[in-house]
C-alpha cells in the first residue's frame, strides 16, 4: 500500500500516521462521502473463530458509543484478502474505518497547563462514565490513546485493550487484557480482573502525564510499553522495564504537588492504591470539571504565594499510594548520641521509658559532646549555612519542619525547581564498611546508600587524622548529605545535586572543625515538646494495643524525640515522634477529638501499608510570621487493612494525647 491507491473503492491513501497492532495506520481521504478518515488494521490469524471474535470486540464496542462526544467514532469496518488470500480464509485483513483525530494521540505533545488538562480530564471522565455503565473497562487509558479535534474536544481512543466488566469475553487480541505499566492501576498489574475504578486510576496517571511530561512513575516521557509485548532497549531497558512493573504491582505513584498544583487533591483521590477508595468515573469528571472552572486551593487551602509562586509551606504537599516521593531533598543527618549522662531531659522530665525500665543513657563521648552539646540546646540551623548554597539559587532557612532534630534550607534554583537541604541529629555511627573518600579537616566524608535520583554523604570524626572519637562506636556522631529535587527538575541532573551535597557537606564540616555548635538564641520556650520525652508518652499497657508489640525494647531518637517499637505479627510497628509543621486540618485527614485535642487522621500518611495520627499540642510564630505548630506524629504499619490500622493508631494517639495532656 502506497499513498495515492485507491482502498476499498472509495477511500484514498494519503500518508501512514501511526501504528496499531495490525499494522500500520493510514490517514485516507473518503471520495464518497468528502471527508478524511483513519483505517486502522487488524489481521486475523490462528484459530479463525477465536480471533475474529477478539478482533472484532473493538468496534462492536465503539459502535455502542457512536453518538458520544469524547468516543472516536467508527464508520464502517472493511474486510479485504490478504496477499495470496481470498476472502474468508485464514490470514484476511480487518480494516475499521474510524473517525480521523488530527495529531493523533497526546503522548507527543508538550506539557499542558492544569487547568486546560483538568477540562480534558472531565470529558475523558465523562467517556468512561459510559463505558462503565455499558460494562466496558477500557484498561489502557495513557496520552497515545487520546486525541484532541480541531475544536479542542478529548477524544478516547483504542479500545484494543478493553475488558468487559462482569464477564469472560475480551475484546484485546493480546490475552486476558493488556495495559501499560507507566500509567496502570496496581491492581491491573497484578493480573487482578479489571474494575472500572482501574480506568479512574489511569485517567489520573495520564492526567498528571499531561501537565508534567513524564508519568508518575518516573519513567521519561514517550517510554510507554505495552504490558503485553513491549520490550526494552538492551539492560537499561530491561531494568527500568521491571522497576517499572514493580511500581505498578505494589501501586508507587511520584507526583510533584507543585507542577499539578489545583489538580493534586483530585488525582490523590483518583490515584488511591485501594480501588473501593477512588471515585467513580462520574464523580471525578464533577470534580476535574470544577478544576477546570474555579480552579482550586492548595491541598492545604493555602492560596499561592505573591508572583505566581507558592509558599515555602507548599513543599510538603506530597501525595503517593505506596511510596511518598518527589524527586529530591537534599537532608544533612548530623547523627550521634548526644546527652549529658543524667535520666532527665532539658526539661527537668524522666526519661524512663515507656515500659516502664530506664531508656539507655545517651554514652557520647567527650569529643561528642564537646561537638555537639545538649541537643535540646544546640543550634542546628547553625550547620546548615543558605550562604553557602546561595550559588546554585536563591536560599532560605526553614526551621519550623520536623522533629527538632533537623533544619532545613530550601534552595530555588529558578522559579519552577526548589532543592531541599536538611540538617539532622540522630543516634548511631557511620557503617562498618563505608571508608572515607576524603576529608576536611578532622572530618571524614563517607558515600552514603542513596536511592535512584539521589546523591549522599556522611562526615564523622576522622579517627585516622588524629580527630577525637572512635568513628565505630554508637557513641560517635556523623553527618549525612542526602540530595534530592523538591520539585521541578534540575539542570545537570544527578552531578548537579551531588555538586549540592558536597557543598553542604563542607559547610558542616567547617562549623564542626570550629569547635562546639552555636546553642540556640533564644532557647526553646519551657511550654515546647524539646523538653520532653516522647517515648514516655506511651506505656506498655498503651502499646498493648498492638499485637505482639515489644514494648520494652524501645528505638529511641535523639533526647527522645522519637520511639518506635516493633512485633512479630504481621511485621507491625508503631512510632511516636514530635513533629513541627503548618497546622493541620480536615483537608489533610479526618479530624478526631482526643483528649480535648482536635487530632487529624491520615490513611497512609507515611506510605503504603501504614496509618498516621497528627495531634497538635502548642501553636507559635514562625518563620515570616506563618503560623507554625508543634505535634505529636504516630504511625502504625504493618500487613494489617488500612482500618484497623488506623484504628490501632487513634487508640495510641488517644492515650499519647491523654498522657500529654495530664503531665
Amino acid at each position: 500500500m502506497r499513498p495515492g491507491d485507491e482502498f476499498a473503492g472509495r477511500y484514498v491513501l494519503k500518508e501512514v500516521i501511526g501504528a496499531g497492532r495490525g499494522g500500520d495506520v493510514w490517514l485516507a481521504h473518503d471520495t464518497v462521502v468528502g471527508q478524511d478518515v483513519a483505517l486502522k488494521p487488524g489481521q486475523v490469524e490462528g484459530d479463525r473463530e477465536t480471533a475474529v471474535r477478539r478482533l472484532l470486540g473493538e468496534p462492536r464496542a465503539l459502535a455502542k458509543f457512536r453518538d458520544h462526544p469524547h468516543v472516536v467514532t467508527l464508520f464502517d469496518v472493511v474486510t479485504v484478502p490478504s496477499d495470496g488470500d481470498t476472502a474468508g480464509d485464514v490470514g484476511e485483513t480487518y480494516w475499521f474505518v474510524m473517525e480521523y483525530v488530527p495529531g493523533g494521540g497526546l503522548d507527543r505533545q508538550p506539557p499542558m497547563s492544569p487547568e486546560r488538562v483538568a477540562r480534558i480530564g472531565a470529558q475523558l471522565a465523562d467517556a468512561l462514565a459510559a463505558l462503565h455503565e455499558a460494562g466496558i473497562v477500557h484498561c489502557d487509558l495513557k496520552p497515545a490513546n487520546v486525541g484532541l479535534t480541531r475544536r479542542g474536544a478529548a477524544k478516547l481512543l483504542d479500545f484494543g485493550a478493553a475488558y468487559r466488566a462482569g464477564g469472560s469475553e475480551t475484546i484485546t487480541a493480546n490475552g486476558p487484557y493488556s495495559f501499560t505499566p507507566d500509567y496502570a492501576a496496581p491492581e491491573l498489574a497484578r493480573g487482578n480482573v479489571p474494575r472500572p475504578a482501574s480506568d479512574v486510576f489511569c485517567l489520573a496517571a495520564t492526567l498528571y502525564a499531561l501537565v508534567t511530561g513524564s508519568p508518575p512513575r518516573g519513567g521519561e516521557p514517550g517510554a510507554e510499553g505495552d504490558g503485553a509485548d513491549g520490550d526494552g532497549a538492551g539492560a537499561a531497558g530491561e531494568d527500568r522495564d521491571r522497576l517499572t512493573y514493580w511500581k505498578a504491582e505494589q501501586g508507587v505513584v511520584e507526583m510533584d504537588a507543585e507542577a499539578v498544583g489545583p489538580l493534586l487533591p483530585v488525582l490523590g483521590a483518583m490515584l488511591q492504591r485501594d480501588p473501593r477508595q477512588r471515585p467513580e468515573a462520574a464523580e471525578a469528571g464533577r470534580l476535574l470539571a470544577a478544576v477546570a472552572e474555579h480552579g482550586a486551593p492548595d491541598p492545604d487551602g493555602r492560596p499561592a504565594a505573591p508572583g505566581g509562586g507558592r509558599s515555602r509551606w507548599r513543599r510538603r504537599a506530597l501525595f503517593a499510594t505506596a511510596a511518598l516521593g518527589v524527586g529530591a531533598a537534599i537532608v544533612l543527618s548530623l547523627v550521634t548520641v548526644p546527652g549529658n549522662g543524667d535520666e532527665q531531659d532539658g526539661g527537668g522530665n524522666d526519661r524512663r521509658g515507656s515500659a516502664g525500665r530506664q531508656l539507655p543513657k545517651d554514652t557520647s563521648n567527650g569529643g561528642t559532646r564537646a561537638l555537639i552539646g545538649d541537643p535540646r540546646t544546640a543550634d542546628v540551623c547553625a550547620l546548615a549555612d543558605p550562604d553557602a548554597l546561595h550559588r546554585f539559587g536563591e536560599s532560605e532557612v526553614d526551621v519550623d519542619y520536623g522533629n527538632f532534630d533537623r533544619c532545613d534550607v530550601l534552595v530555588h534554583p529558578d522559579d519552577r525547581s526548589r532543592i531541599d537541604v536538611s540538617v539532622q541529629l540522630r543516634r548511631g555511627s557511620p557503617p562498618e564498611a563505608s571508608d572515607p573518600v576524603r576529608t576536611i579537616g578532622g572530618i571524614a566524608v563517607r558515600e552514603a546508600p542513596s536511592k535512584k535520583g539521589e546523591c549522599g554523604l556522611l562526615l564523622s570524626r576522622d579517627t585516622a587524622g588524629g580527630g577525637t572519637g572512635s568513628g565505630r562506636t554508637g557513641g560517635d556522631m556523623f553527618v549525612g548529605v542526602r540530595v534530592d529535587v523538591g520539585h521541578g527538575t534540575v539542570a545537570g541532573g544527578a552531578a548537579a545535586l551531588c555538586a549540592v551535597a558536597d557543598t553542604a557537606a563542607r559547610s558542616a564540616a567547617e562549623v564542626l572543625n570550629r569547635g562546639p555548635l552555636p546553642r540556640r538564641s533564644p532557647p526553646y520556650p519551657a511550654a515546647s515538646l524539646a523538653w520532653r520525652s516522647a517515648c514516655a508518652l506511651l506505656d506498655a499497657e498503651a502499646l498493648s494495643v498492638v499485637p505482639g508489640i515489644k514494648a520494652d525494647v524501645p528505638e529511641a531518637g535523639v533526647a527522645d524525640w522519637d520511639c518506635e517499637w516493633f512485633s512479630d505479627v504481621d511485621d507491625l510497628e508503631a512510632e511516636i515522634a514530635f513533629f513541627r509543621d503548618e497546622p493541620k486540618s480536615a483537608r489533610d485527614g479526618r479530624v478526631v477529638r482526643l483528649s480535648g485535642y482536635d487530632a487529624v487522621v491520615e490513611p497512609e500518611g507515611n506510605g503504603e501499608d501504614t496509618c498516621t495520627v497528627f495531634v497538635p499540642y502548642r501553636e507559635y510564630g514562625g518563620r515570616d510570621a506563618e503560623t507554625a505548630v508543634e505535634m505529636l506524629r504516630l504511625h502504625v504499619g504493618g500487613q494489617r487493612p488500612i482500618g484497623e490500622l488506623c484504628h490501632l493508631t487513634t487508640e495510641l494517639a488517644a492515650s499519647a494525647a491523654a498522657e500529654l495532656r495530664a503531665r
